[in-house]
């Protein structure tokens, strides 16, 4: 994997070659995409480019679904696998998952590329528990049914006694999207904020949220402002992570 960084002020004195089967370069980051997702991907949404400040490497998991990934299936986990490897041909230097359900997957991703991987924004839950006081707990936000202890476990998470779970995916703008496609944001984001509220204010306790989802962050910034509470999803993630590979100089003076 190479590092190279140009400023423009000097330029490498070698000749330089690009990796075989390589397309396109400048994509540090890549970001698998579930096949079965068709409905509007705003601004905030890890499938809509304008989210990042930087560029991303999209690429769709042909043949995946939610359902599947929802267990650790061997199929999936193989279309994870062939997608990610091609994302690592084309030079990314770390990888991120378009759905919370890809931790079910994290080892074995990890285990077969060279380049690191972030399956599920659920990963930061054991950092996130760090930080806060013991007796506090954190919110995630997501299908309730769906959090299995394996996924938890699969993404570093063992103390469950400090989770509460929210399930966001049962809001009704959320079951219409599921079933038509269509989405209605400003209706959306008030069923959010009223089940944000609602959810803190019957567990005073909850510190901190973390949402597994990837169309949450478009609407982090209405919640955090309704609960006061810090927000953690998968552009927070992503951007620890794009902050890791790319690292920049510092400017100024001493």
């Amino acid at each position: 994997m190479s590092y190279r960084s140009f400023t423009g002020r000097t330029w490498p004195d070698e000749d330089l070659v690009l990796g075989p089967g390589q397309h396109t370069a400048g994509h540090a980051l890549g970001i698998l995409l579930l096949d079965d997702f068709y409905w509007p991907f705003l601004p905030g949404d890890v499938a809509n480019a304008t989210t990042f400040e930087f560029p991303v490497l999209h690429k769709i998991v042909e043949g995946s679904n939610l359902a599947k990934t929802k267990r650790n299936d061997e199929e999936t986990a193989r279309l994870l696998i062939d997608a990610a490897l091609e994302l690592q041909g084309q030079g990314v230097r770390a990888i991120l998952g378009g759905c919370g359900f890809f931790g079910n997957f994290q080892a074995r991703l990890a285990a077969a590329l060279e380049v690191p991987v972030f399956l599920s924004s659920l990963q930061q839950i054991p950092l996130v528990l760090q930080a806060i006081r013991p007796q506090a707990k954190l919110a995630v936000f997501s299908d309730v049914g769906s959090l299995t202890d394996e996924l938890f476990a699969a993404c570093g998470v063992t103390d469950l006694s400090r989770i509460t779970k929210v399930h966001s995916t049962g809001l009704p703008e959320t079951q219409k999207q599921f079933a038509t496609g269509r989405l209605n944001p400003a209706v959306y984001v008030e069923q959010l904020v009223a089940l944000a509220r609602g959810h803190v204010a019957e567990n005073p306790d909850v510190a901190a949220i973390v949402a597994e989802y990837t169309e949450f962050p478009t609407f982090a910034h209405a919640v955090q402002d309704a609960v006061g509470l810090p927000v953690y999803d998968t552009t927070t993630l992503a951007h620890w992570v794009y902050d890791s590979v790319v690292r920049k100089p510092f400017p100024g003076r001493f």
